[in-house]
């Protein structure tokens, strides 16, 4: 249960870190490159053993924490602009109800059973998206990516959630940290490419400041998901990954109030309350 706890604070600090990237005008994607580096850094860091090239290429996990490493990226990206025009409460609802996805893979590919009121409840949490994503101030809805990222965050979040819960059964060594801290190199090695094609192309200009909020973002991002694999261990997807998300959008929607004054339509609150309705309702196992 610790670790579900921390798991849930861990993540809503990667929320409000990137949402601070855009206060101290920082560049997203050398922040988000330098975020890997401490990520994968502090990883190395806490590994007790470490694999040799072949015995990396022999791991069981070795090619789904390939792609598993360049979708972190993939979803960072989206989430980062999202929070930023979107607003942090909105990008992080988004995020943690695509819930469903790792729900329906429980059933599905790891045979973790549904009933009837967790159906439900995912019909529910789907609505909700709707509510939170078209229940934006009208400032909001003249951007006309103010509705697409959320909903590519969905399908991006959930589709992640599934390779982690893949790569976990994969890994039988009781310390998870050298293949974590692999992901984070991979993704890494991918956000060298993208900050290297911006600097190529004049899109951006190098800053060493974006190194500092890598810093926060990177160790923060590393235990974030250095918790959730050790939550994978104790808890079925139907009940881990709803609780998790859950916890997740309630501590940032109160975050987001707090620190940035976010205010939020009737919509917005009312997709809030049908989203934990639907949360208890997926919890709810036969």
């Amino acid at each position: 249960m610790i670790y579900l706890i921390l798991a849930i604070l861990f993540s809503t600090g990667v929320f409000v870190a990137m949402r601070l990237f855009e206060r101290f005008k920082l560049d997203n994607h050398q922040a988000l490159m330098w975020n890997y580096v401490f990520a994968s850094g502090t990883g190395f860091l806490m590994c007790k053993q470490f694999d040799t090239v072949p015995q990396l290429v022999a791991e069981p996990w070795f090619g789904l924490s390939i792609v598993t490493g360049f979708w972190f990226i993939f979803t960072y990206l989206l989430m980062t602009a999202s929070t930023q025009r979107s607003g942090v409460t909105v990008t992080s609802l988004s995020s943690k109800l695509s819930v469903v996805l790792p729900t329906l893979a429980g059933v599905v590919l790891f045979s973790e059973r549904l009933n009837f009121v967790a159906t439900m409840g995912i019909v529910l949490a789907l609505v909700a998206l709707v509510l939170v994503v078209g229940g934006k101030n009208e400032s909001a809805k003249t951007n006309k990516t103010s509705w697409l990222l959320p909903v590519l965050i969905f399908f991006g979040t959930g589709t992640g959630d599934i390779l982690m819960k893949l790569t976990e059964q994969r890994n039988a060594a009781a310390d998870m940290s050298f293949m974590i801290a692999f992901i984070y190199f991979v993704a890494l090695l991918f956000g060298i490419l993208v900050v290297a094609f911006d600097l190529i192309r004049g899109r951006s200009k190098w800053q060493w400041k974006s190194a500092l909020g890598g810093i926060g973002l990177g160790v923060i991002n590393f235990f974030s998901t250095f918790c959730v694999y050790h939550a994978m261990r104790c808890f079925d997807n139907v009940v881990l990954f709803p609780i998790y998300n859950i916890g997740v959008v309630s501590v940032t929607a109160l975050t987001g109030w707090l620190l940035f004054k976010e205010k939020l339509t009737w919509k917005n609150y009312l997709g809030l309350a049908i989203a934990i309705i639907a949360v208890i309702l997926i919890t709810l196992k036969p």
